[in-house]
């Protein structure tokens, strides 16, 4: 499957929401991703074919410093190497424009995407204590310095 990553835009956000809605149990909302898209860092991979998209990323950037804010790829397309797609691209994109060190926060119990993120260089710098709801959990601190 042919894959192209595109800069997110309005008409996304009704599959981007019920992706999202599907996926996490404390989701974002539309207003969120509105923000994301005027003002951040907003990207997905989607099907060259038939235009589905199959994942997303966003991101926060201030100065030379990234914080990975939401990142996620559709149940039927996880453990494919599509997520490993959106952190690659997102990585190489901001290094273009000098942004050095990445951050993001991941549910303590998510142990594949840990797994990832660390196959990326990231390393745990810390634990943010009952940081998400639905359930209450702990949140990883991670930070990537390139």
């Amino acid at each position: 499957m042919g894959t192209e990553i595109r800069k997110m835009v309005l008409k996304d956000l009704p599959e981007i929401i019920k992706m999202e809605k599907e996926l996490f149990t404390a989701p974002w909302s539309e207003y969120m991703f509105l923000e994301e898209i005027n003002n951040h860092y907003a990207y997905i991979l989607v099907n060259k074919g038939n235009k589905e998209i199959i994942g997303y990323v966003c991101g926060l950037k201030l100065f030379d410093e990234l914080s990975i804010t939401n990142l996620a790829v559709k149940k039927e397309f996880q453990r494919c190497g599509f997520g490993e797609k959106l952190i690659k691209s997102i990585i190489k994109k901001l290094l273009e424009e000098k942004c050095f060190k990445f951050f993001l926060e991941v549910r303590e119990s998510n142990q594949p995407a840990i797994k990832l993120y660390e196959k990326f260089g990231f390393e745990q710098i810390g634990i943010q204590v009952n940081y998400y709801n639905n359930p209450v959990e702990n949140a990883v601190m991670m930070k990537l310095n390139l």
